[in-house]
């Protein structure tokens, strides 16, 4: 998410004054293309399998003592069991920050955190591993304040989770909470989209989530759904007709999940007369683009108000390309996001290639070589391309790759 020094497009870009004295620009988003298993979904899910082990590891049992997301490279042999390493640099309150972890099916094995109050880099923590026990021990930096925390974590622990969950610290909690709060979802994905939507459901049932609610509302309705507003209400249990024999037990559970509902509201005709909105279950009568349209557009509406970072798998799924342009736009705009989030995400949609929403240094592409590796690569990396140049044709013909190579049909039927 660096920005190139290119004088273009401005408003797609932001400036953070670092306490260095330095200055850095970042972009507010960016879209991967790529053939299908071309690694588009791995780059994304490797977001998400890093921020769940953040949020999470703290919890690991150590008799139970597996990391799930571990999945190393298994196309060859030499790296089958390899240690799984990420590393990610973010800047918070103008300071920056690099993160880095590495981890095997049932331990970390390497886990350091640096920043730069001053421009120098300097240590806040960093793991070190004892063989012949079941933790581990950790060095504190110099420059970390409050000194008097645990110094010791369980092999299969993230020391950084520790401080989201048990342990309150000034420097540490702000980066579990930087991290932590990193969304990442699968537009395709039907259960991501009705667990977003439910979110969406209960953030706008608050009062005080008006504001965002009527923002929601506009949205979906200048999207031609011919709705004319949506809203989020919590039912009784009386609402809810369930079997009496039903245990009090279930019965509360249910309620519990579902106890918030959303409701569409549709423009009510006699011939040709208007006569009043009908209202009708969002969930029963809505088609399911307009349920992604719910589901996506509130939590980017959310994330542009409060700032963060955002990731979508198949961000076009079940909504029209204009929309989708649109809804990136929203974070290229001043004044819809006044708090700089920042999106990242993942299409097939080659008319989202469009040299008025993105900057060269913003579109990314993802390819596999002859190993079954992927690599990704910028656009401003291949010669020729201006911000000016025709990205969409460009992607079409081939000369940024990513693209399938289909066989030809004799090749499947000789």
């Amino acid at each position: 998410m660096k920005a190139d020094g290119l004088k273009s497009k401005i408003d797609n870009t932001f400036d953070v004054e670092l306490n260095s004295g330095n200055s850095i620009s970042l972009l507010k988003t960016s879209v991967i293309y790529g053939a299908n298993a071309s690694g588009k979904s791995n780059f994304i899910k490797a977001f998400l399998a890093f921020t769940w082990l953040i949020k999470n590891s703290s919890k690991f049992d150590l008799d139970k003592n597996n990391i799930n997301c571990y999945e190393p490279y298994e196309l060859d042999v030499s790296s089958e069991n390899s240690p799984v390493n990420f590393k990610i640099i973010f800047i918070i309150e103008s300071v920056k920050y690099d993160y880095e972890i590495s981890f095997v099916k049932n331990a970390i094995l390497f886990e350091k955190l640096d920043f730069s109050p001053k421009g120098q880099i300097a240590n806040l923590f960093e793991r070190k591993i004892i063989v012949e026990e079941e933790f581990d021990l950790i060095d504190l930096g110099k420059s970390l304040i409050d000194k008097k925390i645990p110094k010791k974590v369980f092999k299969n622990q993230l020391y950084l989770s520790k401080f989201g969950v048990d342990i309150p610290h000034e420097q540490l909690t702000a980066v579990y909470k930087y991290l932590s709060n990193i969304n990442v979802w699968n537009a395709a994905d039907k259960f991501s989209i009705s667990e977003l939507s439910n979110e969406v459901s209960k953030f706008i049932s608050q009062p005080e989530n008006k504001k965002l609610k009527n923002r929601l509302s506009k949205l979906i309705k200048i999207s031609d759904t011919k709705i004319e507003n949506i809203n989020s209400k919590e039912l009784k249990k009386e609402d809810f007709q369930l079997p009496d024999e039903l245990p009090d037990e279930i019965v509360d559970r249910f309620f519990e999940n579902n106890k918030i509902r959303t409701f569409s509201y549709h423009k009510m005709f006699d011939g040709k007369k208007e006569v009043g909105l009908k209202e009708f279950d969002f969930n029963k009568k809505e088609s399911a683009g307009t349920k992604v349209l719910f589901a996506i557009g509130g939590k980017i509406l959310q994330t542009l108000e409060k700032g963060g970072v955002i990731i979508f798998d198949e961000l076009d799924n079940s909504l029209h390309p204009k929309l989708c342009k649109f809804l990136v736009r929203l974070f290229n705009s001043k004044i819809s996001n006044p708090r700089n989030a920042q999106l990242i995400f993942a299409t097939h949609e080659v008319t989202l290639l469009d040299k008025d929403v993105f900057r060269k240094d913003q579109i990314w592409f993802s390819q596999k070589d002859k190993f079954g590796s992927s690599e990704l690569f910028c656009a401003n990396e291949f010669e020729g391309v201006r911000d000016n140049t025709n990205f969409e044709l460009w992607y079409r013909t081939g000369k940024f790759g990513g693209n399938p190579k289909i066989k030809e049909i004799e090749f499947i039927y000789e």
